[in-house]
């Protein structure tokens, strides 16, 4: 319940403390570099957790998962749990190339825990990465953060998606005709999961009208998770990454 009653806060806010510090207001943290290299073959790291008074080392293994394409008629994104705030999300202030754009998803693979997302990734362009900054809706400001405060969005029902905000006018007319969509695409995303990726996993790509939303599993479940956009070397956006906390990279080696 209080778990529940965060995400909830957590969501009408857009803002929570994070378990990392950041350079100052709105910067990248300073794992930043994983955005990239874990969306590279044979990315591998080292963690290291107390558990029961005893130091606990894992080697996690992470690959690549193609999640579909998601589609952006109107050059705007959004990140939300989809089974919270698919017909109410606010884009992005940045505004992004209208079009259709692949989805990858960095799987860490945990040999106590399992499968899980660890990154969610848009690419707009094939282009190096030159700097990150945090993505904001409207009425955000980094300005006004705390060192260890992000914005971001709160997941309640385990699930991420990006879709543009096309896609959650349609959802909100479709779930008016027809509430029992929401189970439906559950049922489906829970038996598409496994086959695509593997045991456990949630994993759905849901056309509505012109756009649709990608929707894939939120790293170990329910929190609140900050984006962050790349920009190249000419300032354009490049890509957007959402990151669910899932390794403790202070800790890590990689």
């Amino acid at each position: 319940m209080l778990r529940r009653a965060l995400s909830a806060l957590a969501a009408a806010l857009g803002l929570l403390s994070s378990s990392r510090a950041l350079a100052g207001p709105g910067d990248p943290p300073a794992y930043a570099a994983a955005f990239e290299k874990a969306f590279l073959p044979g990315f591998t790291v080292t963690t290291r957790d107390e558990l029961q008074g005893e130091t606990r080392v894992e080697t996690v293994r992470f690959r690549v998962v193609e999640a579909g394409e998601v589609k952006l008629p109107s050059g705007r994104i959004c990140a939300a749990d989809p089974f919270i705030a698919l017909t109410d999300a606010k884009p992005f202030t940045q505004r992004t190339p209208s079009g259709t754009f692949p989805v990858r998803l960095a799987v860490a693979d945990f040999p106590s825990g399992g499968l899980r997302v660890a990154f969610a990734r848009v690419d707009f362009k094939q282009a190096s990465i030159k700097r990150w900054s945090m993505a904001v809706v409207e009425g955000q400001d980094v300005a006004s953060l705390k060192e260890d405060e992000i914005f971001g969005y709160g997941v309640d029902a385990g699930t991420g998606s990006f879709f543009d905000p096309q896609a959650g006018k349609v959802a909100a007319r479709l779930l008016e005709s027809n509430p029992d969509a929401w189970e439906a695409w559950q049922t489906e995303g829970e038996s598409n999961g496994p086959k695509v990726v593997g045991p456990y996993f949630f994993l759905l790509n849901v056309a509505l009208g012109e756009a649709n939303a990608i929707m894939f599993g939120s790293g170990w479940g329910d929190g609140f998770y900050a984006s962050w956009f790349g920009y190249d070397a000419e300032g354009n956006v490049a890509a957007l990454v959402t990151d669910f906390s899932t390794i403790d990279w202070n800790t890590a080696t990689w």
